[in-house]
């Protein structure tokens, strides 16, 4: 038997080994991350249009109502609660018979507040520390002033509610025949 061959044999089969036991004993590391931002969109809450119904001229005070529809959104992702007020102006006059005056803010009022439905996000709470759910403090009157009609406590009210509010409108006797518009000014804020 050949010396070299047996040597360069024994040669080839220890580096052989040397490189597997390499690759086995030092595996190969690689640091990856990934990372997600979640941005927050902000709050938001309106009223739908509301068109109350169509009434006769009367030689009497009569009043007229309706329900408007209250949307709240809280899509901060922030989870610090909010409040949700409504107002309104007054109820300007425009026609054609003479004499015609405006509808005074203080003559439309809030009568009802039902609990709000959830469109989506957190249920809507029953407990009172919870929320969002109509105030303990009553809405209701005249909303010639701002009423706060829904709110969440921190931790509650991430998603989408609606929310019914019953209104009556007084209209004032012998007020002329023609429309009477009123503006509403919906705010929702952060933290009860």
């Amino acid at each position: 038997m050949d010396l070299r061959f047996v040597r360069t044999r024994l040669g080839v089969g220890i580096a052989t080994g040397a490189v597997l036991m390499a690759t086995i004993a030092t595996p190969a590391l690689g640091v990856d991350t990934v990372t997600q931002n979640i941005t927050g969109s902000g709050l938001t809450a309106s009223v739908a249009n509301l068109n109350l119904a169509d009434t006769g001229y009367q030689n009497g005070a009569h009043a007229v109502t309706g329900t408007m529809v209250l949307t709240a959104d809280d899509s901060t992702g922030t989870g610090a609660g909010w409040n949700v007020t409504v107002m309104s102006s007054a109820f300007v006059w425009v026609g054609l018979a003479s004499g015609g005056q405006d509808i005074p803010a203080s003559a439309f009022a809030l009568t009802s507040a039902s609990a709000p439905t959830m469109i989506s996000g957190q249920p809507v709470g029953v407990a009172a520390a919870t929320g969002p759910q109509v105030p303990p403090v009553s809405p209701f009157g005249s909303l010639a002033t701002a009423r706060k009609v829904l709110s969440a406590t921190a931790a509650y009210g991430s998603g989408a509610y609606t929310q019914d509010l019953g209104v009556t409108l007084t209209i004032p006797a012998m007020s002329r025949v023609g429309s009477y518009t009123g503006t509403l000014t919906t705010t929702i804020t952060s933290a009860p």
